[in-house]
């Protein structure tokens, strides 16, 4: 763990300035420019990090393991780039009771096979996600899940143990099995789905090629043939993309988006995602307990600033809030912290804070994990040296981060976070910081209290007011200190259609190349 020099006022508006990046990648192979794989229906998409299991039901991570295995393996809805649900292997649903789910199957879905996707596929996957022996990460999904019923071959109802509006959306990251193939092979390294597309070469944490089933049940994908290269760097795939040896990458830093903009072989899309960073409080112990010193590390720090000056205005500082506009039970109306050094001065005096008890804390952050993450931290840190409050930065690997976070128990005084939830719904994200979330670091019975009164309500009109309760609560208690959305950047070999979606997924199905001639 490494400490972090002071930093002007000036040095902030200059943080990020003539970065040395890395050398480029080397340069295309002749015969394999984004031309050639336009014509040949191939892509080559850049990922942030390895695939760690081919396992759909044991990994949440959307950006590079979901976003492969969607391709593979089918669910029974799915979530359109605009983000609403539309049918996947079921062609319709509905409620049939307050706790029962109806779907209808599409009568030509099946594995790559042969073998049907029908009613007792369905049944069959759901018993594996509930079984607690098989303590699968996605299980958490699907807390009021309790089973699934064939009502005919086709037809299959899944039962809840309360009224649950979210489950569609948990439902969008189902991806099913064949269950006597899953018998036979070991998911986590092998893939047979019924999706649009097929694993033609893998191996743990390198480059994963797909290609298009021509007997697949549903549309045709454009293209033919992808390749998902693993390029942790950013320096590589801002490298990646200049030489032409990437197509698409989403995720870049928007220190790199002038330079990427100049390249006229290059389209740009940038747009808010779902993922909200903020620096999370531990309110449990040392001095964020108090309210007054939360509030005042909120008044200290200037969000403008530093979405200006780090993230080149790619987003706009956070309303106050936990979560993006995005998600379903979003509050409407709530303000965030102003910059306001003089009333973070006063309330650090209120709590006993000053020139002859100054407030030291400690702040860690993930290194190489989050989009310009290092420079916000040290951002932050100079401006609340500015009001007086002194700053230890760590920056440590994410294993070893994770490691103090969840399992020691261990969270230091602040650490910088994004958090989002997969299904877009208020109640998953807030249930990362009711009192009982390994997460939260905050306990807080009025807050605690309005979430879980959410879930268990059907009616929209009551959940959203209980929601925009939490909200306010949250806002007001400042269990962190506000920061903005994570700023979505994504860049594409010019020719290459693809809608950059704000909720991480990279699914070649997709997109289509301008002009192929083949």
């Amino acid at each position: 763990m490494t400490g972090t020099p002071p930093l002007t006022r000036r040095g902030l508006l200059g943080l990020g300035a003539g970065l040395a990046l890395s050398p480029a990648l080397a340069g295309c192979l002749p015969g394999d420019t984004p031309r050639d794989r336009a014509d040949a229906s191939r892509v080559v998409i850049g990922l942030s990090a390895a695939v760690t299991t081919l396992d759909p039901m044991n990994t949440t991570s959307v950006g590079t393991d979901l976003s492969v295995l969607s391709s593979v393996h089918s669910s029974l809805v799915t979530r359109g780039p605009d983000l609403t649900i539309g049918p996947d292997a079921a062609t319709s649903w509905r409620r049939v009771a307050p706790t029962r789910w109806r779907f209808h199957l599409h009568p030509r879905a099946a594995f790559a096979d042969g073998t049907p996707l029908d009613a007792d596929v369905v049944v069959w996957n759901v018993r594996r996600l509930l079984d607690a022996a098989n303590a699968l990460r996605m299980t958490s999904n699907f807390p009021g899940l309790t089973r699934a019923e064939k009502v005919d071959r086709r037809t299959v109802d899944l039962v809840t143990s309360r009224p649950d509006a979210d489950l569609l959306g948990a439902l969008s990251f189902l991806y099913l099995l064949e269950p006597r193939w899953a018998a036979r092979h070991k998911p986590a390294t092998e893939a047979m789905g019924s999706g649009p597309y097929a694993i033609t070469d893998y191996s743990p944490g390198g480059t994963i090629e797909l290609r298009a089933r021509d007997d697949y049940w549903g549309p045709a994908p454009a293209i033919r043939r992808v390749t998902f290269r693993v390029t942790p760097s950013e320096a590589a795939r801002v490298s990646g993309l200049l030489s032409g040896e990437l197509d698409a990458v989403a995720g870049l830093d928007p220190q790199d988006l002038n330079r990427l903009r100049a390249d006229r072989g290059l389209r740009i899309q940038r747009l808010d995602t779902t993922r909200m960073a903020f620096i999370k409080l531990n309110t449990l112990k040392g001095p964020m307990r108090d309210v007054r010193v939360r509030r005042a590390v909120n008044y200290a720090v200037d969000k403008r600033a530093i979405t200006s000056s780090l993230l080149k205005n790619t987003v706009a500082p956070s309303p106050g809030q936990l979560m993006t506009a995005s998600y379903s039970g979003y509050t409407e109306g709530l303000t965030g912290y102003p910059h306001d050094p003089d009333r973070a001065r006063a309330l650090l005096r209120e709590a006993g804070y000053g020139r002859g008890r100054p407030l030291r804390l400690e702040l860690t952050v993930p290194s190489g994990q989050y989009v310009a993450g290092e420079l916000v931290v040290q951002a932050v840190a100079q401006q609340l040296r500015e009001t007086g409050v002194s700053v230890k930065i760590n920056s440590v690997p994410f294993a070893v981060y994770m490691q103090k976070y969840l399992q020691q128990k261990a969270m230091p005084d602040m650490q910088y976070i994004t958090q989002a939830w997969p299904t877009l719904a208020a109640g998953g994200l807030y249930g990362l910081f009711v009192s009982d979330s390994p997460y939260a670091y905050w306990d807080d019975e009025e807050f605690t209290d309005a979430v879980t009164r959410a879930r268990g309500t059907d009616d929209r009109t009551a959940r959203d007011a209980l929601y925009a309760r939490a909200a306010r609560r949250a806002r007001d208690q400042a269990p962190v200190l506000f920061l903005f959305p994570q700023p979505g950047l994504y860049a594409t070999a010019e020719g290459l259609t693809w809608r950059a979606r704000p909720d991480d997924w990279v699914r070649p199905a997709e997109m289509s190349w301008k002009g192929a001639t083949r």
